[in-house]
């Protein structure tokens, strides 16, 4: 559904919808941020129901994928170049890539414009019985809570909504955070369940189907269960009783995601990567290893890689050492022979794993973004210069937070892992399918006017043979491998699933670092620096602290 709801959370952060938030979730002490009475604000009570909750929406939407109007990166971004769906640029080692004070806003649209909104809004729907409200806005909880615990480990939550009551709530162990989670979807679904006074005004999801929302909820049941199978015994019986009960995201018409449209101004509603890329420069270098795998891997490029990638150059012959340093250097040592190196053949021109030299002049050269899920431009072949806001779909891109192809592969990972119900082959073939038919049906206003360029059945299905070919000749952990690179290759866009894929499987097997000892690899996102140097509860931790459901080796990943 395109709907342009960000002047609700422009205007509304001068309101009660945030009222306390700094203070009950930054833990700080200082005498200036105690809150006293704004005769220009509301109080909660006074604040509308339904404008709560669309903050809550939105909120959960910048906590994602960031809100275009400060620089900084959502979850998704930071899980993308950790795990090399994009490049990671900002440093050679995993340490310097992503440090405290760039933990902040990510933090603050967790807790500020979420959270605390959700612990204030569910006292006052409750009086008016407002359940549906109740319901959306716990599910949203439900997929942020379980994130910060995914990507920051144990964090403050079950006392860290009491304001003033403890301005430094300790954090809690992510285990009993996750147990919350899973118990706040059930009641989630109960109170969707029931017999509701009025129903939400705007609903930007699902325009107010609760049978989506039902689904959605049992989704994230099933991803909790995924992530924890590593130390969960009991999660096999409850994913059977998932899937029997046959409520889940299977198909498209049920995707979980926001869209944006290509307005740019009063508010910029386009995606942010678009804005980022096609405004103001480019910010963003493709992952070397990402776009090999999708064009080299197989004997067909993966149907999907003209809509996830623009070139806006064919061939390399015009490039020297200026405009790409490495063109006239040797792979590090460390990397093998099958390794990308620098460049991808034919015009994909992105970075290597952790390769943090400063730009050069290459933005003749550089790939861009196509028109899945940002909304740029697709490739046709035409070679053309696209750093234009005018290019593609214009921003007009998606946010894919949760989509049935994802439901698909993780319900064959664990088919082939917990021997669980259903067959892992026939959930990869379906998988696969379901992307590329997400992918083009996406991108078919532009791709149908280059129909030479789109692919054909016999192309998809010889993509595909090959794929269930390698499936099939492979032992179990082969079998696990491809799952996942083709789980990976369907997560163009959504980072969140690639880390913590990565974490939990150790596949794929990607490109190195550039830098042959890059430190340990990032088990979790340092804490923001506002909240070790506001909270007294609280200290910092180092990257290799490792989530509970991570008890993979130290040196597991890198």
């Amino acid at each position: 559904m395109k709907i342009t709801f960000k002047f609700i959370q422009t205007y509304f952060k001068k309101t009660a919808v945030f009222f306390g938030a700094l203070i009950a979730f930054s833990g700080c002490e200082s005498t200036q941020l105690e809150i006293l009475n704004d005769p220009n604000a509301l109080t909660p009570e006074q604040a509308d129901i339904d404008l709560f909750l669309n903050n809550i929406q939105l909120g959960t939407v910048y906590f994602f994928e960031s809100d275009n109007t400060d620089n900084f990166n959502g979850v998704s971004e930071m899980g993308a170049k950790v795990s090399r769906l994009l490049a990671m640029t900002a440093g050679n080692q995993y340490v310097n890539a992503y440090v405290p004070e760039s933990m902040n806003e990510v933090w603050e649209d967790a807790y500020s414009d979420v959270l605390i909104d959700v612990h204030t809004m569910i006292p006052l729907a409750e009086e008016q019985e407002l359940w549906t409200h109740i319901a959306y806005a716990q599910i949203l909880e439900a997929y942020v809570t379980m994130t910060l615990v995914d990507f920051f480990g144990d964090v403050p939550y079950f006392t860290a909504l009491q304001g003033a009551e403890n301005l430094n709530p300790a954090v809690d162990s992510g285990a009993e955070i996750y147990a919350a989670v899973e118990e706040l979807l059930n009641t989630a679904i109960v109170n969707l369940n029931k017999t509701e006074l009025a129903s939400p005004a705007n609903d930007i999801f699902y325009d107010g189907d609760e049978s989506k929302w039902i689904k959605l909820a049992n989704t994230l049941k099933l991803k909790l269960y995924i992530q924890t199978r590593l130390v969960d015994s009991s999660v096999s019986s409850k994913i059977n009783a998932l899937i029997a009960e046959g409520n889940l995201i299977e198909s498209s018409e049920d995707d979980f995601f926001f869209q944006y449209s290509s307005v740019d101004a009063n508010p910029d509603s386009r995606h942010p990567i678009f804005t980022d890329n096609f405004d103001a420069g480019k910010t963003d270098y493709q992952s070397n290893w990402f776009m090999n795998f999708l064009y080299l891997d197989k004997s067909v490029p993966d149907p999907r890689i003209r809509y996830y990638f623009y070139r806006q150059e064919l061939d390399f012959s015009e490039a020297d050492n200026q405009t790409k340093e490495c063109v006239n250097e040797s792979a590090p040592s460390h990397f093998d022979t099958s390794d990308v190196f620098c460049t991808v053949a034919d015009g994909y021109w992105g970075r290597d794993h952790g390769d943090d030299d400063g730009i050069p002049p290459d933005d003749a050269f550089v790939t861009l973004h196509g028109v899945y899920p940002v909304g740029g431009p697709f490739d046709d072949n035409s070679g053309d210069p696209a750093l234009n806001r005018t290019f593609g779909l214009q921003g007009a891109g998606i946010s894919p937070i949760m989509m049935s192809s994802y439901v698909d592969f993780m319900l064959a990972e664990s088919a082939l892992t917990l021997g669980t119900t259903g067959d892992a082959r026939v959930y990869l073939e379906t998988g696969i399918r379901e992307s590329i038919d997400k992918v083009m049906n996406f991108g078919e206003s532009l791709a149908s006017a280059s129909p030479i360029f789109m692919p054909t059945q016999d192309n998809i299905d010889t993509f595909v043979d090959e794929v269930l070919a390698e499936f099939d000749g492979a032992d179990n952990e082969g079998k696990l491998e491809v799952i996942v690179e083709q789980y990976f290759t369907a997560l163009f866009g959504n980072g969140v699933e690639a880390y913590n894929t990565y974490r939990r499987t150790g596949f794929p097997d990607m490109q190195p670092t550039v830098l042959p000892n890059p430190g340990i690899f990032m088990r979790t996102f340092p804490y923001p620096a506002n909240l070790v140097d506001q909270n007294s509860s609280v200290s910092q931790k180092p990257i290799s602290v490792q989530v509970f459901w991570d008890n993979n080796p130290g040196d597991f990943i890198d």
